[in-house]
């Protein structure tokens, strides 16, 4: 046991083995680079001490090594800071590069370049992949040829919405990104389209993949992942739904610990999170609010190209693309100009990073803005699609433009409408409280989009619904006043 402490002690002295401060306010033991909690630290020291020592450890020195590192006295004061991939704390920028080296692309508000910094450990889940460096003789315009050639969007407008997107998916967690949706008819490309952006922002070992089987496997990969990609959805649930809307704006899920009955175990989950799918896979108005939706091509069959022609093009090209980008970010991520745009989207703070790199492209803030509301609008019309209350209502009101009843009247009109429409009635709510949610969570997407506004009120024993077309309204005006 003398030699085991004696070798501690050379191990601790040389940095092998070290107790650290993180910003979770936990000691983790460091072994080889790795940061490990210590109590779950039993196969890394075992691996540590057999291949410094040749020295196997058994469980009663295991434990032992545990007890005695937990009462080690920590001698660095320095709070080490975790991120996945990418740390920004809004003085210092670092992207890492290489796990084994800790090579990072660092920047700060008067220089970007490549080298290391020792405060910061970062998190590598088990399919991490390094990044390869950027070509920096490149013009920031060239992003816009570059995106034109790789990637088959719809437009132009849709190609720029791209562009703001990969540029403020480098920023780093300090912004809530949108959930990308990617859709387009069979042959657009979609899975090839998120490869292309997965090597680009966040590289991974392994293939895409699908929806992991339970909430625990989409939470830790959320958890540990910077950008996840969910490939070839078909539909999602409502507690899928939930959890991916809060990874987007940032959260946090407890579980009870493995083989504890009192132990709670936290886990953060804010991450960068794109799918894609034939239809659109998000249903709810809640992660559809948090949404960004681009529409693919289908690829001729004059323009498809065998997988290794294609990769290796986009391979060609990939370092160009990231020169591209971390250009730009290097001036938009220190941008203290003001912007002026009064009408945000909801996620506030990624319309102003979009802003910010607009200007490097030499992008007008309205530009940038109508961009952005533009595709609000395009969610809020997907949103109503898709969503049976919404489009009866919406015939409801086709020519009316006041309808005053009680909820359940309401109800008892929309299923009226929907037998009128071939619509099965069972999609519809059963009862008028169901029927007063489903409204409440479509209210702003009618109000943007159709200009239709209802008020619920207790009127005697029942309640009584007043919806307003105001386009309605505003038309009549205007036929009045033109008289």
């Amino acid at each position: 046991m003398k030699k085991l402490f004696t070798r501690i002690e050379s191990m601790l002295d040389e940095k092998r083995l070290q107790i650290v401060r993180l910003d979770t306010e936990e000691k983790m033991l460091l072994a080889n680079g790795e940061f490990t909690p210590l109590e779950a630290s039993e196969k890394a020291l075992r691996t540590l001490f057999y291949k410094e020592s040749s020295l196997f450890l058994s469980g009663k020195q295991i434990q032992t090594l545990k007890e005695y590192l937990e009462i080690h006295p920590v001698t660095d004061t320095t709070v080490y800071q975790t991120a996945n991939r990418i740390y920004n704390d809004g003085n210092l920028y670092a992207y890492e590069l290489e796990r084994e080296t800790g090579k990072c692309i660092v920047m700060t508000e008067t220089e970007i370049c490549i080298g290391k910094i020792s405060h910061v450990f970062f998190r590598h889940s088990s399919d991490y992949k390094n990044q390869i460096e950027p070509e920096w003789k490149v013009d920031v315009q060239d992003i816009f040829p570059l995106v034109h050639k790789h990637f088959n969007l719809k437009n132009e407008k849709q190609e720029k919405l791209l562009i703001l997107y990969l540029v403020t998916a480098f920023w780093g967690l300090r912004i809530a990104h949108p959930l990308l949706i990617l859709t387009g008819e069979k042959g657009s490309s979609k899975s090839t389209t998120m490869r292309k952006l997965e090597r680009l922002i966040d590289p991974k070992k392994s293939d895409l993949c699908g929806l992991p089987k339970g909430s625990d496997g989409l939470e830790l990969r959320l958890s540990n992942t910077y950008f996840v990609t969910l490939d070839n959805l078909s539909n999602i649930s409502r507690n899928v739904s939930d959890t991916i809307a809060r990874a987007v704006t940032g959260g946090s899920v407890t579980k009870r610990a493995l083989y504890h009955n009192t132990k709670e175990i936290v886990m953060d989950i804010k991450a960068l999170v794109a799918m894609n799918g034939v239809s659109l896979i998000a249903k709810e108005s809640d992660l559809l609010d948090r949404s960004l939706i681009l529409e693919l091509d289908r690829i001729s069959s004059k323009e498809i190209k065998g997988e290794e022609e294609l990769w290796e093009a986009f391979e060609k090209d990939r370092a160009k693309i990231l020169g591209c980008v971390f250009l730009i970010l290097s001036e938009a991520l220190f941008d203290q100009e003001e912007t002026t745009v009064k009408e945000k989207i909801r996620l506030a703070d990624f319309h102003i990073a979009c802003i910010k790199v607009g200007r490097v492209l030499h992008m007008t803030e309205s530009e940038v803005s109508s961009l952005l509301w533009e595709n609000q609008k395009n969610v809020n019309r997907q949103s109503i699609d898709e969503d049976i209350v919404a489009c009866c209502l919406l015939e409801l009101m086709s020519h009316e433009k006041e309808y005053v009843n009680s909820v359940t009247g309401l109800l008892c009109d929309l299923s009226r409408i929907a037998y009128q429409n071939g619509i099965v009635s069972s999609t519809l709510p059963k009862t008028p409280n169901h029927l007063s949610k489903r409204l409440s969570k479509i209210k702003s997407n009618l109000q943007s989009e159709y200009n239709i506004t209802y008020h619920i009120a207790n009127v005697g024993a029942f309640k009584e619904i007043t919806i307003r077309n105001n386009e309605k309204v505003c038309d009549s005006c205007e036929s009045e006043n033109h008289q």
